[in-house]
């Protein structure tokens, strides 16, 4: 019995940092790319926009 609590005590750890790096990594999936100095880059187009308002998925807005 003595050999599963140690087993256990030893993969619980890792499987808890194997999940936490996993969730990481799909999560960075959602965000949206850094806009680097001003303008705004439209996720349709690709073209580098004045402002988030001028692309076209945003002007039911």
């Amino acid at each position: 019995m003595r050999k599963w609590t140690w087993a256990t005590l030893l993969v619980l750890p890792l499987v808890v940092a194997g999940g936490l790096v996993y969730a990481k990594t799909v999560g960075q999936g959602d965000k949206p790319p850094p806009v680097n100095g001003e303008g705004y880059v439209c996720p349709i187009t690709g073209e580098e926009l004045p402002c988030p308002l001028c692309c076209p998925l945003n002007q039911n807005k």
